[in-house]
């Protein structure tokens, strides 16, 4: 697959994140901070999502294609519009209001698409706290393509929404959108779009923001630029995150776990069975967090911007047999950092504060006024968009590093040497 003009454009504004491999920590400050924020209290990481019926009884009409949601017209209606009317498109022929791209079949009463199937991927990428809310709608007729268990690739006119909401206010609803290979569908035929919608304060209303806010809506959140999020959807071959073989394995998946897309035909190639994390539930728990909040998008053999560290924790569906097998032990149990050197080493049996996933999963660097990092190091990981340290995941990582130890390193024992 050729790489994609979206892809091209945005990775160009890029600097490598090389979370415990490179001192410059990958960090992206000219663009991430909160000016004056005070974060809400981090809730529920996500809502509960029960199995959907079946995509494929979802009935559409023609004007829910993909292709129907790239009409060059400035008042064309959006893709499953339900009527909606009064849409216009921006500059790359998306909808500049979330209400017409085809997530809603009525937008005074937020009722969902047919054909639109909420789900819950079972393991959850840390977001401040945020309540999230996540949608797909895949053309009728089409599967997605899984010859390659670990790099799913979505059959054009796929959709894909995510909803942010912090301390109850809707601030944010994302999408990425698979454009169709023609003339009208403009820069980005044939390739991804991905941008997000900014509600309103009283949730009245949405406006599609490329250029980011540092605290939304006041709320203490910040909504990513338009040319950040490559450098996480990057990290797969055909964008998409959270979708993927192991989240989908999880017993926490709802909606459309994988056995679902099994059952309904909608994988090419379907597994044999649902992938299982190997390990103990502690063991297992770190695992799935640290694949999907640092091994998806960024530390892996594939397109990650990371990939050149060789510190890779992606799980592959070929090596879950032991932990022994996968990529996060072999890459970062034990073994010692490269060029970062405020820690020694990537994961420190019973030693946390020696662990360069801990150290940097649990800063966040102070900014100033601007957004500009005000460390000449930065340490925090992910190194963009996000203000707050996830205590869930953080004690994940921290409890598997520390099992079976008789006398596990102080927490507090690192500080004074950083």
């Amino acid at each position: 697959m050729g790489t994609s003009v979206h892809r091209l454009a945005t990775v160009a504004l890029c600097v490598l994140a090389a979370a415990c491999s490179n001192n410059s920590g990958g960090g992206h400050p000219s663009e991430t901070g909160i000016a004056d924020a005070s974060p809400t209290d981090a809730g529920p990481a996500d809502a509960t999502v029960t199995d959907a019926a079946s995509l494929l009884d979802g009935t559409l009409d023609s004007s829910t294609s993909a292709d129907a949601a790239n009409d060059a017209s400035d008042a064309a209606p959006a893709a499953g519009d339900g009527g909606v009317t009064g849409c216009t498109l921006d500059s790359f022929m998306q909808p500049t209001e979330l209400r017409c791209t085809g997530l809603y079949s009525d937008w005074p009463s937020r009722t969902i698409a047919p054909g639109v199937i909420e789900y819950d991927p079972g393991l959850h990428l840390w977001s401040d706290g945020a309540v999230k809310t996540r949608w797909i709608y895949l053309p009728p007729g089409t599967a997605i393509d899984t010859a390659n268990m670990d790099e799913w690739m979505f059959p054009v006119g796929t959709k894909v929404w995510k909803q942010f909401i912090v301390g109850g206010q809707y601030i944010e609803t994302r999408m990425i959108h698979k454009l169709p290979d023609r003339p009208d569908s403009g820069p980005y035929a044939g390739t991804w779009y991905l941008t997000t919608y900014q509600w309103s304060a009283d949730a009245s209303s949405t406006s599609e923001l490329t250029v980011g806010a540092l605290n939304a809506n006041d709320a203490g959140y910040e909504i990513p630029s338009q040319a950040k999020c490559s450098q996480c959807h990057g990290g797969r071959l055909d964008d998409v995150l959270g979708f993927e073989a192991v989240s989908l394995s999880s017993p926490d998946a709802g909606g459309l776990p994988i056995q679902a897309l099994i059952d309904q035909s909608l994988l090419t190639d379907p597994p044999d069975a649902a992938l299982v994390i190997p390990g103990d539930p502690i063991q297992a728990a770190a695992l799935g967090y640290l694949h999907t909040n640092c091994g998806v998008p960024c530390h892996n053999r594939g397109t990650g911007l990371a990939q050149s560290t060789g510190f890779y924790m992606r799980l592959l569906a070929a090596d879950l047999a032991t932990i022994e097998a996968t990529d996060t032990y072999q890459t970062g149990w034990n073994q010692p950092t490269v060029g970062f050197h405020l820690v020694p080493d990537r994961l420190s049996q019973c030693n946390a504060p020696a662990s360069c996933v801990y150290d940097r999963m649990s800063h966040r660097d102070p900014l100033n006024d601007a957004g500009y990092d005000t460390l000449s190091v930065p340490v925090q990981m992910p190194p963009i968009d996000s203000h707050m340290v996830d205590p869930t995941g953080v004690a994940a990582v921290v409890s598997w590093i520390n099992e079976g130890c008789d006398a596990a390193v102080p927490l507090d024992a690192g500080e004074d040497g950083d």
